[in-house]
């Protein structure tokens, strides 16, 4: 069994996931896409995200938060066909407005790719 089997399997099987500790890559060590909602939250959710000095969590909630160039960062988050689709602010005057991410893991990696995967793509380390 690979590397990316083992993680689909798990992935399935609910309250067992927990077993495993960090993101997952293939045989090869490339990037895994994170193309059902389970993957994402045992990969993503719960974890610290940074980003140029900055970091946030996406929480079991639906929510997101975390400190932001000083102004903080909140919103939420829903699964919708296949990607992350988050909307919020960040401080007072900032909105993100309603955008679905592609998401794939490699290592303590995470690419993002803004529109469904047709926009703009960057990293974060994920903690």
């Amino acid at each position: 069994m690979t590397h990316v089997t083992r993680f689909i399997a798990l992935a399935g099987l609910g309250g067992l996931t927990a077993c495993m500790t960090t993101p997952a890559t293939d045989a090869d060590g490339a990037a895994v896409m994170l193309g059902t909602q389970a993957q994402f939250e045992q990969a993503i959710v719960g974890r610290t995200l940074a980003f140029e000095g900055n970091t946030f969590m996406f929480n079991a909630d639906g929510t997101f938060s975390g400190p932001w160039n000083g102004d903080g960062i909140s919103g939420t988050w829903t699964w919708v066909d296949g990607a992350a689709c988050r909307e919020g602010r960040i401080g007072t005057t900032r909105t993100l407005d309603l955008d679905c991410q592609i998401w794939s893991v490699a290592g303590s990696q995470a690419t993002v790719t803004r529109d469904r995967g047709n926009g703009a793509s960057f990293v974060y380390d994920i903690r």
